[in-house]
């Protein structure tokens, strides 16, 4: 029986796993029928059957290094997930940015983007790490706020998986599994109208596992001492709490 591992992972014909669907991305179960010779291939190659086909399918061909192990948790875990979105399987891919190896926007997040999207997410990233401002000009209804969380994932090091919610618990709450996440410690602020503000945080739970926080009226202040430990990612306020709170959010 052959067999190869990609990463700490070993996968052998016969395995039952998770593997993106060929016409969407999403993660559904498969069962790999027989893998590529891996003595040459640098990223092997597994062909699979997907089990929730209504009808007989034929074996689809998946880079070994997409694969996961199945568990109870994962198809309802991913995110976002828009069932009705036709996506381009090419690009269920993550989105480098840095290089291989640097910060990508995760392959949950770039399968739906369109191009000019991609390249509004290489423009903040690349001001943003020559600690420059900058001004996404694009009209009202093409996605800003998109690119803006597909950057916030990139330089946050989310994956759109499981693994955010795992890295998002308190460590004592943690499990043991080693993860390949690197926690960055930084908390990104938007400052909104109050008339988006609500709507920033669903965007932000839509397409994501984000810690998130909205610092506005009576919880104002439990909020910003959330801040203040690094118990969140992402705050999210007005321009008038800003104002008034301003040296708070300067601590």
């Amino acid at each position: 029986m052959a067999s190869t591992c990609a990463g700490k992972v070993k996968w052998s014909e016969g395995d039952t796993c998770l593997a993106p669907g060929p016409k969407d991305g999403i993660l559904r179960e498969a069962t790999i029928q027989r893998l590529s010779s891996t003595t040459a291939d640098a990223d092997p190659t597994a062909y699979v059957v997907f089990t929730d086909c209504n009808k007989p399918a034929g074996e689809e061909a998946v880079s070994v290094s997409k694969l996961m192990r199945p568990g109870i948790n994962h198809f309802i875990q991913e995110k976002p997930v828009f069932p009705s979105s036709a996506t381009d399987a090419r690009k269920c891919v993550p989105l480098e940015l840095n290089g291989v190896g640097g910060d990508k926007v995760p392959y949950t997040i770039n399968r739906y983007l369109r191009d000019y999207q991609r390249e509004g997410i290489k423009f903040i990233y690349n001001n943003y790490i020559h600690s420059r401002g900058c001004i996404l000009g694009d009209d009202m209804g093409l996605g800003k706020t998109v690119q803006v969380i597909g950057f916030l994932a990139a330089v946050l090091h989310k994956t759109g998986t499981w693994e955010d919610i795992e890295n998002n618990r308190p460590d004592f709450l943690q499990s043991q599994v080693p993860s390949n996440q690197n926690k960055p410690n930084k908390v990104f602020l938007i400052v909104a109208p109050l008339s988006v503000l609500y709507n920033w945080k669903d965007e932000l739970e839509t397409w994501g596992h984000f810690q998130c926080v909205v610092v506005h009226g009576l919880r104002k202040e439990e909020e910003l001492s959330r801040i203040k430990k690094g118990r969140t990612e992402i705050a999210l306020t007005t321009y008038e709490t800003l104002r008034l709170c301003l040296d708070q959010f300067n601590r």
